[in-house]
């Protein structure tokens, strides 16, 4: 082996360890609810307490970053990527080609000018964690990056679907570039803006902003609040409200979506997209562990979907957190129906959707059944709601009675194969009252297999029926007994006896 050549990052990439440790902190800021308790207990005279936190927090990433920046060196060889890192504890990272799970190229955007780029490694051989080498110029980046997968793939001996399927092939089998009207679309399904609202709402009630500001403006125009065309303002404003928040919503899916395009090459899926920082995501089939098919009301509206594949990463497998999840974030029906075939979905024609007993009704119709007279009591006796509150009451429970009811009626669950030429056996569930949400599970996969009856369910001779997988867990509520056990003992048969590749 030659002497390895080391290399140190730009300085540039003192920006990506700083950015990266307010990543961290924005991720751990629950962890600082004590500080921030305590600081709300010293008073109005711990302003002085929040400034000198936040000056040594800014000053400890500042030299942490430029230390981390210094102490940072990586070197190509043959063979594989070597990284040496760390500024009191040294480590010294060999990242072999044939075990790369997963390459990523990430341009985000204060690399763009400098044509520098992020090489996102999963390595079997790193511990279960993600490993970034910032500062990489575009050439060398894909030069790697089609080097690792390369070697992974060809170092790698697939189960017989892949088998029969081109790993890596001249022309691909599917390229879809999503245009500026689909990505707006995509913004106005998946408006996130609304959760983080709700979010805010709280710390936003203790700055006083109410008192302050809110309060003062409604005692100066109470004259206007009684006019006739008050309300008809107050919904204009309301409107207008939201409105700002969509559009907020819609810069936002430009800005992360823009010219997203989808590329399928083989047994490789590969989606690229971003204004500012491009991003290609990618995953391999055999490492697919589910899919996720989702509309709510918006999207049905639009009769679009959004289409989520988690695949397994090795540091989710051992316990860590897994990383960003394959996503489409709009795709119409006709797209829809081609994308399902690469991903081995039976047709929708296919599927026989079973549902759950009516037995499964009894828990929550029993608890609205106990709490809405209890409910209506308050209200007729305590609050003075006298028959209104009663009135009230009723009506809620009807609401919530009518939610529990669709809930059931719109639960399916089913186990297909698929009708493509390599057969897939699937695990699907179906769910939603005013969305509709499809979650796919490959049956090989499928990790542990629990049978869990109470004395209740013994007493019905039913059962629930709990499927663990890497993607999570889904439960099949009020299964028969004997039909429970036949299946639990057919599908470990079946997952034991199965040569494919589990990730």
């Amino acid at each position: 082996m030659s002497e390895l050549t080391w290399q140190r990052t730009p300085l540039i990439t003192i920006a990506f360890f700083l950015l990266k440790q307010l990543k961290q902190l924005v991720t751990n800021i629950t962890n600082l609810i004590p500080v921030f308790a305590a600081i709300f207990v010293a008073g109005k005279n711990s302003t002085w307490i929040i400034l000198a936190l936040a000056a040594g927090y800014i000053l400890y990433i500042i030299i942490s970053a430029v230390l981390t920046q210094r102490f940072f060196l990586y070197a190509i060889a043959e063979d594989a990527v070597h990284l040496r890192t760390g500024i009191l504890n040294r480590k010294h990272l060999t990242l072999k080609y044939e075990r790369i799970q997963q390459a990523e190229i990430h341009q985000v955007w204060y690399f763009r000018p400098f044509k520098l780029t992020i090489l996102g490694v999963d390595s079997a051989g790193s511990a279960g964690k993600e490993v970034q080498i910032p500062g990489l110029t575009m050439p060398l980046a894909q030069q790697l990056r089609q080097r690792m997968l390369t070697e992974s793939a060809s170092s790698k001996a697939d189960d017989n679907v892949s088998q029969n399927s081109t790993t890596n092939t001249s022309n691909p089998v599917l390229t879809k570039s999503f245009p500026t009207a689909e990505i707006i679309r995509a913004g106005i399904i998946d408006n996130k803006l609304f959760v983080l609202l709700a979010v805010l709402i709280y710390p936003a009630s203790q700055l006083d902003l109410l008192d302050n500001y809110v309060v003062p403006w409604v005692e100066q125009h109470l004259d206007w609040f009684n006019t006739e065309s008050a309300w008809i303002i107050g919904v204009g404003m309301t409107v207008g409200a939201l409105a700002v928040l969509f559009l907020a919503a819609i810069v936002i899916s430009l800005l992360t979506f823009h010219g997203l395009t989808l590329t399928v090459n083989g047994e490789r899926y590969q989606a690229k997209s971003g204004a500012l920082s491009i991003r290609t995501l990618s995953f391999r089939y055999p490492k697919l562990q589910a899919v996720s098919i989702r509309r709510n009301l918006r999207a049905r509206l639009l009769r679009r979907s959004v289409v989520n594949v988690s695949q397994l990463q090795p540091r989710a497998a051992q316990g860590g957190q897994g990383s960003q999840q394959f996503t489409l974030p709009v795709v119409d029906a006709e797209f829809l129906a081609k994308f399902r075939q690469q991903l081995r979905l039976p047709s929708p024609s296919k599927v026989n959707w079973q549902r759950l007993s009516p037995l499964a009704l009894l828990g929550s119709s029993l608890w609205l059944a106990l709490l809405a007279p209890v409910l209506a009591g308050v209200l007729y006796f305590a609050a003075d709601g006298g028959w209104l509150g009663v009135a009230a009451a009723a009506v809620g429970w009807i609401l919530l009675q009518t939610m529990v009811v669709l809930s059931w009626k719109n639960y399916g669950y089913s186990f297909v194969s698929s009708d493509v030429e390599a057969k897939e056996q699937w695990f699907v569930v179906r769910r939603g009252v005013f969305s509709r949400n499809e979650n796919w599970y490959p049956r090989h996969k499928v990790q542990q297999i629990d049978v869990q009856q109470g004395p209740w369910l013994r007493l019905l001779g039913f059962t629930h029926f709990i499927l663990h997988t890497a993607a999570g867990s889904e439960t099949i509520r009020y299964l028969p007994s004997s039909e429970a056990q036949e299946l639990q003992q057919q599908w470990i048969e079946e997952i034991a006896g199965n040569p494919r590749r589990w990730m």
